[in-house]
């Protein structure tokens, strides 16, 4: 039964219906660090008036925080430890 289970585990890997959960920790992490960059840099490249640079900054932050919550929650439904004890 296990040679059986990891050739079904090997078949679903080249099929890419499997894949390592550090190459997707990889990626996540990629996709959320362009993000990032490319939110906090939005007000600069908008507009020279400083009001609506501080507005979209202020947006940016509030979107920031959101993506955290969100990410924060998940992982406590999925009960992982927090940061400082990984």
């Amino acid at each position: 039964m296990a040679k059986a289970a990891l050739l079904r585990i090997r078949i679903e890997e080249k099929q890419r219906k499997l894949v390592r959960q550090d190459d997707v920790n990889e990626l996540i992490d990629q996709i959320a660090g362009i993000t990032l960059t490319h939110l906090s840099g939005m007000a600069a490249r908008c507009r020279r008036d400083m009001v609506v640079r501080h507005n979209i900054d202020g947006v940016v932050m509030q979107i920031r925080r959101e993506i955290a919550e969100a990410c924060s929650k998940a992982a406590d439904e999925c009960n992982e430890p927090p940061l400082k004890q990984q």
